[in-house]
Parts: structure tokens; sequence; C-alpha cells
């Protein structure tokens, strides 16, 4: 079961760098702008050479690299005892692989934190391991804990954590279900208003929405959550639309072209998110008139 929640993760690190910036910042107290640049590191680190002893490979849930800053973090469904010893084992040597690259001898250690999907009253706020050195000195390794479900929805919302969306349903594990559905709604009605200002992507939004139909689908496999969540899906959410146009583009298209009609519509909405909202304008920039008369109607009720 974990492995759904690691494959949410990773995906979205790989995919939504919109939405991971928000995170970052929350975690790690930065201010990155939504535009900054990230880069995708090696999350594969091979310890075979390194020790005659030792062969194998440890893979990251992330690394990264923002303005020659690196971060690393791991998501976590349930506290565990020994993360600390994990996250000190991945962090050594993502360092000691950055000094052998650049035949250095300074272990240069990334900012790390971990996401933990569930916690519990025991759960700290940092986890630490005393480092004891040969020379006698002492150094606290500590990690700080990002508590999930300690996240409220109007966090969320202030501070852009869409990335977190997917897992917004795990705290009918701990809430009414008619709780969790309307502050998803108030949530997902804030995502609509951001994808219309340009903060988000026709891309973020597809992602979040395919990620909550994962937990869904393969972690809350009842008819009564599928239909609270068809509920707050329906109506007048961006994706909803989205997936409507898109279905019209495959259609549309023959059966060896359904891909490209659904890229043509893909494009039309990134123009339409880019400040191009009129059929006029569309049209002026190569997208068929039909095409641009339905997200113009759309987008518009």
């Amino acid at each position: 079961m974990d492995k759904i929640y690691d494959n949410i993760f990773k995906t979205m690190v790989t995919r939504n760098t919109n939405l991971l910036i928000p995170l970052i910042n929350e975690i790690f107290d930065t201010r990155y702008d939504k535009d900054t640049k990230v880069i995708l590191l090696s999350d594969n680190h091979i310890t075979d050479g390194i020790y005659e002893s030792d062969s194998g490979e440890i893979i990251t849930d992330s690394y990264i690299s923002i303005m020659n800053n690196n971060y690393h973090i791991e998501c976590q469904s349930n506290p565990d005892g020994t993360m600390v010893l994990r996250m000190i084992e991945y962090d050594f040597h993502i360092a000691l692989d950055e000094a052998l690259r650049q035949e250095g001898r300074r272990l240069h250690f990334p900012k790390s934190a971990v996401l933990y999907l569930r916690h519990n009253s025991l759960t700290p706020d940092n986890i630490i391991l005393k480092v004891e050195f040969p020379s006698g000195s002492v150094v606290d390794y500590s990690v700080p804990v990002i508590k999930v479900k300690n996240i409220s929805k109007d966090s969320i919302i202030e501070k852009k954590l869409y990335f977190l969306l997917p897992y917004f349903i795990m705290r009918i594990e701990d809430e009414p279900l008619e709780t969790v559905m309307l502050e998803m709604q108030d949530i997902i009605s804030n995502m609509e208003k951001d994808f219309s200002e340009g903060v988000l992507t026709v891309y973020d939004i597809e992602s979040v929405y395919d990620h909550i139909q994962d937990m869904v689908n393969k972690v809350y496999n009842s008819d009564e959550i599928k239909e609270g969540v068809d509920k707050i899906m329906g109506g007048n959410v961006i994706y909803t639309r989205t997936d409507q146009l898109l279905d019209e583009g495959r259609k549309e298209g023959r059966k060896e072209g359904r891909k490209e009609g659904e890229n043509i519509v893909l494009e039309a909405l990134e123009l339409y998110q880019n400040g191009c909202k009129t059929v006029d304008g569309l049209v002026e920039n190569g997208v068929d008139k039909d095409i641009a008369e339905r997200i113009v109607h759309s987008f518009s009720d």
C-alpha cells in the first residue's frame, strides 16, 4: 500500500515543480518565486565501488536543487522509529556522491525533511540522531517532520500547498467524511480561481485530480467515498471542464489520431490560461473556431 503514496509523491515532484515550490517554501522557510527553476537531481545513489564489501543502490523519494541549494524530502505513510537512521544514510550517500564527483574533501549534506502522512501523539517535530566523532565532538543530525494531517485547509489555500491535496482524503481516518468533502470543495474552488488567474496550469490541475482518484480507488475503495469525491469534482470544477474538452478532442479525432486531438485541446487551454480568453484571440493563434468557442463557453459560465 505504501507504494501508491510514494508513487504519487515522486510523480508530482517530477511533473509538477510549479506545485513543489510552495511546499519547499513552507518546509524550509524559503521565499522562492513560483517560477523559480527546479533542477531534478539523481535519486539513485550507488554504493557499489565505495566499500569493497558493499554493493547496492539507495533510492530516495526526491532530490532537487533550487538556486544551488539541494533538498531531499522523503514521504512516509506512518511514523517509523528507524526513519532517522534511513535519513542520515540517504543524506550521507547524497553527500558522498557529490564529494566524489567534485574530488572534494568536504561532505555537504542536503537540506532534508520527512513528510508523515499519518502521525500520533508521540511523533516528534524533528527526528534527531546524535553523531559522535572520534575527537569526542557530538553533532545533532536533525530532520524536520511535516505532519501532513496537521496542515489545515486554510493553510493549504493561503500558502497554495496544493501538492498535498491528494493526501487530504486521508483525513477521513480521523474526521467525518462530510467534513473532509466540504473542506476539499473549498480547496478545489480556490484551485479553480488560481487557474483562472494563471497561477496554476492545466497540467497541475490534471495531476492533482488524477492522484486524488488514485487515492480513492486504491486506498479508500468504498462507494460512499467515491460518490463524495465525484460530487465535489462535478459541476463548476476546472478539471471536469478540462476533462470534458479533452474527451471531445479524443472523440473527434480518428482512432489513430486521438492523442493528436487531445494535444490540440491542451495547447488551446494553455493559450486561454495565458490570457487569450476570447474566441477571436484563440482563432488568431491558430485554434480551430469550434474548439475556441467551446473553451471560452466552458470557462465563462
